[in-house]
């Protein structure tokens, strides 16, 4: 049986925060050692139902439970790569990520660039003039 990685109380940790399509935002909490611990999802405003907001709140809940019990990231971020239903479109706050087909879609993004290295993903790169981009359709 896999043992969890407690977390303890008060910690120090990173967070990116991220908004798709100027409405949903994302929490990427991680540990000291920069493996991520927590996901954190936030979905307020105007048309978002409770059944909405409790679905992300349960995505977020299990990516975070998945991930403090160690589970492969590379596999968890496939899972969510390419999931496609609205919202979807440009994403503002990460530096390597300017398009996504859904919030599923965003967080498997982050954690396969952010975390496995993936550069492939991204839709662009850090250049000697600050961020350039790839020309990676989205």
């Amino acid at each position: 049986m896999a043992e969890r990685r407690s977390l303890p109380a008060r910690r120090e940790h990173v967070t990116q925060k991220v908004r798709l399509a100027d409405r949903r935002t994302v929490y990427l909490a991680t540990h000291a050692d920069a493996s991520p611990d927590e996901l954190f999802v936030q979905v307020k405003g105007k048309g978002r139902t409770s059944e909405i907001i409790g679905l992300y709140h349960i995505l977020a809940r299990l990516a975070s439970l998945a991930l403090q019990y160690g589970a492969p990231l590379e596999q968890v971020g496939e899972m969510l790569l390419g999931v496609r239903f609205e919202p979807a479109g440009p994403v503002t706050g990460h530096p390597a990520i300017r398009f996504c087909s859904s919030l599923p879609d965003l967080i498997g993004r982050h954690l396969l660039i952010e975390c496995c290295g993936r550069g492939e993903l991204a839709h662009t790169t850090l250049g000697t003039d600050g961020l350039q981009s790839r020309g990676v359709d989205a």
